[in-house]
């Protein structure tokens, strides 16, 4: 019995040497490694498929983005394109001055000035208060004011809700601008419509060029003097727009004038009435530009 085991033993052992003998015979050492090379090349060609599978479907991700962002852009400018429509440059318009006696409008009307239908705009949206116009930037837009500071942030003039949103004022505000501080917001968008220029006023230059900036009302214009541009904390005291004292006002215009970037060698004082112009900072979330004005003059548009 012991022998017929060992004798099976020794079968199997020549079975598999004769197996491992034909192979090698057959196939080679080199057919084999051409074997194991073929099966990497495999496992390659399969894995690069995989990643360009991954590439081609990231791409049409990202180009998808991009055309929404292009169109959503498109929609934006096109609704406040027509809004332009309702506005006519005229050069020769007559002005007169009113509320700051020994001024004159000659500047102003040599620039010419904006000729605002505001019957138009309202019945678009009765939220409409004002047309703001920064020539230094080439901003020109109609300011709205709702019942909170949300809804516009992302709804056109229209009322579509979009990113561009609208300019717009606190709804804190008096909207005649008869407050000490009346706060007007817009986005900072990457295409540099709507606040999306504002911070260029960090250039001395363009200050030296184009120190003002144009509020229009129904039958008035509201030339404001710029006198301090900065980056802020959303906490500062810049969004105040309430002032139990003559006092409080004080600290609060010293306060704008000592975050100023640059010296813009204007004073105010506490007869003076500010606009403040608020945009995003892209880089900091928790930051926002800031450009306050003080009225210069009251125009009174003549019909």
């Amino acid at each position: 019995w012991i022998l017929m085991v060992s004798g099976m033993g020794r079968s199997k052992e020549l079975m598999i040497i004769t197996m491992y003998c034909r192979i090698r015979s057959e196939y080679g050492p080199g057919k084999l490694s051409g074997l194991m090379e073929e099966e990497d090349s495999m496992k390659r060609k399969k894995i690069y498929g995989i990643f360009m599978l991954v590439a081609i479907a990231v791409f049409l991700f990202a180009g998808g983005r991009i055309l929404q962002i292009y169109l959503n852009y498109q929609e934006s400018q096109k609704v406040y394109e027509q809004m332009e429509g309702f506005t006519q440059k005229i050069e020769d318009q007559d002005l007169s001055p009113e509320a700051v006696p020994g001024e004159t409008p000659e500047e102003v009307a040599e620039q010419g000035v904006l000729q605002v239908d505001f019957n138009k705009l309202e019945e678009i949206n009765p939220d409409v208060i004002a047309w703001i116009e920064i020539p230094g930037l080439k901003i020109s837009y109609p300011v709205v004011q709702g019942r909170d500071n949300d809804y516009y942030l992302h709804h056109l003039i229209t009322g579509e809700n979009h990113k561009s949103g609208s300019i717009f004022m606190d709804f804190h505000n008096q909207e005649n601008l008869s407050d000490r501080n009346s706060i007007i917001y817009g986005h900072n968008m990457k295409d540099g419509s709507m606040f999306g220029t504002l911070d260029q006023y960090q250039s001395q230059a363009l200050y030296r060029n184009y120190p003002c900036f144009y509020m229009y009302v129904p039958g008035y214009i509201y030339e404001y003097q710029i006198f301090s541009c900065y980056a802020a904390p959303t906490d500062h005291p810049a969004y105040t727009y309430d002032f139990p004292t003559s006092e409080d006002y004080e600290v609060f215009l010293e306060t704008l004038q000592r975050s100023a970037e640059y010296n813009t060698g204007m004073t105010v004082t506490e007869e003076d009435q500010v606009v403040t112009l608020s945009t995003c900072v892209n880089t900091r979330k928790d930051y926002r530009y800031l450009v306050h004005g003080k009225l210069k003059q009251k125009i009174k548009m003549e019909e």
